[in-house]
């Protein structure tokens, strides 16, 4: 390693990290870095226009860096900081998300840091919030500057988040600040919060009257544009074909596996659908769920660590809780702590009951999302050993970028690859284990079919919703839901694309290996670099770019 290109790539990284951070203070806040509480980033067009800037400074920078005259470490360092780079460079000036999607602006205004975590005491957090929606405005200001070329199913979506965020607020927000002491401060924060809730719906109101209107369906990337997208984000650069191929035979093998298990549990006379209608009955009761799910996660934690499945490098465990009321717009959700977090580590699993004055019919229906089968890939997707072990490991990533910038495919294809890998290993017997795991499989194979048909191959939403209720089984209303997602979503994909490319690689080390393949070494390498594009962790453990990737 030449010293001068190792100190050179040093300061650029930590410069990057620092300027990244200054951009998207948010998305800071999630790190770790508090000292960005209470900021929102300034998305106006001015301020696009000067981050591009920044980027090709940096890129021209990182250019005259060999990556040859790198140690292993610095060289990972580099392809992470290249990849993110050339990823935000794309975005912005290529595929302009913020002039076609609304759906970002409300996103970033979400609160939920200040609220669940307890990295500092209450006040503190609570004046954080207090700028936080102050900044509001501005973040809605830069939207309507910015939407000049609208998609109107992301329009739709943007406006029934920007009713769920005012609601929210207006309703949920005050009760969750219940033990805040300071009167005067209080007094300030319900100011703030009816302002922030008059400035949302105004935006909603002009979502649904002005821009609903002229919006299109103009939404398709275009098949060099979504290759681009893969080869910046993911270091995926393979022909559409070789990848539409790979996304059809994935999605004819499971499928015709998910039939060949619900024959086996229906026997003679019995369809899938019949198998499907008592899946959906076999659920706990509403007033057992969160216990069953804790014991899920405490079942799945004990597996991993007993059958040596992958290493736990921390003694933490997940805390499965009943949703806040405030955050009840959501079946379940991991909320994950931040790699660089040190006050406040936990990380809660989120289940959320249906409520004690519905109907029976309507709890029924809220139940059937919670399904024996699908509930146990779910808990191995989202806590042990998918997302939350996978997050303990981030905390030991070999460096600051490598804690920090993560890979699609990788993050959310290490979660897939899971359920897969832990039903083979744990409970290969099991057919109702099999058909939880494969039904979960299939969403995510239509995921990949659909996002290249939209972007790249004219597909429209309704054929893209027929392909979900056909191929994945699903429900017409989930299914277009599904189908809309994918518009304004087109890395979707990533979870099917991801699992390929960590089963595949699994595949070419256990050939090299032979004998000496041990999975949990696998596994421990595999995480031990962060969330890279997962080409990049292949040529680290192989020490080659050559063979398919998927």
């Amino acid at each position: 390693m030449v010293p001068s290109a190792a100190y050179e790539l040093q300061s650029l990284t930590d410069a990057y990290l620092r300027a990244y951070c200054e951009t998207y203070p948010p998305a800071a806040v999630w790190l770790g870095f508090h000292e960005y509480d209470g900021r929102l980033p300034d998305l106006s067009r001015r301020a696009q226009e000067a981050r591009l800037a920044d980027l090709s400074r940096f890129l021209a920078d990182l250019e005259r860096i060999d990556p040859a005259d790198l140690d292993e470490r610095a060289w990972l360092d580099y392809q992470v900081v290249r990849h993110e780079a050339l990823f935000e460079s794309f975005v912005l000036a290529e595929w302009r998300k913020l002039e076609r999607d609304p759906i970002p602006y409300l996103e970033t205004l979400d609160v939920g840091n200040y609220i669940l975590r307890t990295y500092a005491p209450l006040e503190v957090r609570a004046r954080a919030l207090l700028a936080h929606l102050r900044g509001i405005p501005a973040v809605l200001s830069a939207m309507r500057e910015n939407l000049t070329r609208p998609m109107r199913p992301a329009v739709s979506v943007a406006a029934r988040l920007g009713k769920g965020l005012a609601s929210f607020l207006q309703d949920d927000l005050p009760g969750a600040l219940a033990g805040l002491e300071n009167d005067a401060l209080r007094a300030e924060l319900d100011g703030a919060i009816r302002d922030a809730v008059r400035e949302i719906e105004a935006a909603v109101s002009w979502l649904e009257n002005d821009v609903a209107p002229r919006a299109t369906d103009d939404f398709a990337l275009g098949a060099e544009r979504f290759a681009r997208m893969l080869a910046l984000s993911e270091g995926v650069d393979l022909p559409l074909e070789r990848l539409r191929e790979v996304a059809e035979a994935n999605l004819a093998r499971d499928k015709a596996a998910f039939l060949e298990t619900a024959a086996r549990l229906g026997g003679p006379g019995r369809g899938p659908n019949d198998v499907i209608a008592e899946g959906k009955r076999r659920h706990p009761s509403p007033e057992d769920l969160v216990p069953e799910v804790r014991r899920l996660v405490d079942d799945l934690r004990q597996t991993v660590i007993a059958r040596g499945i992958v290493s736990v490098p921390y003694d933490e465990n997940c805390i499965v809780a009943e949703t806040p009321p405030f955050l009840r717009y959501a079946f379940a959700m991991m909320y994950s702590s931040g790699p660089f977090e040190t006050a406040a580590r936990e990380s809660y699993y989120y289940v959320t009951p249906p409520e004690r004055d519905w109907p029976p019919e309507k709890v029924e229906e809220w139940m059937t999302a919670f399904t024996y089968h699908s509930l146990w890939s779910t808990c191995v997707h989202e806590a042990w050993p998918g997302h939350y072990l996978h997050g303990l490991h981030t905390r030991n990533a070999p460096s600051a970028v490598t804690k920090a910038f993560g890979s699609y495919a990788f993050t959310e294809g290490w979660a897939h690859y899971c359920e897969q890998m832990m039903w083979e290993t744990v409970c290969p017997d099991d057919l109702w284990a099999r058909l939880g795991q494969l039904s979960e499989a299939l969403l995510r194979d239509v995921r990949f079919v659909c996002a290249l048909g939209l972007h790249t191959a004219g597909m429209t939403v309704e054929e893209a919703t027929r392909r979900f209720v056909e191929d994945a089984f699903m429900e017409p209303a989930p299914a277009e839901e599904e189908a809309v997602r994918g518009t304004y979503d087109p890395q979707y994909l990533n979870y099917t694309l991801g699992k390929r490319m960590v089963l595949r690689l699994r595949e070419d080390v256990r050939a090299r290996e032979g004998d000496r393949f041990d999975l949990r070494a696998f596994h421990d390498r595999l995480l031990s670099y962060g969330t890279p594009p997962v080409p990049v962790v292949r040529r680290l453990m192989l020490g080659t770019d050559e063979g398919d990737v998927v």
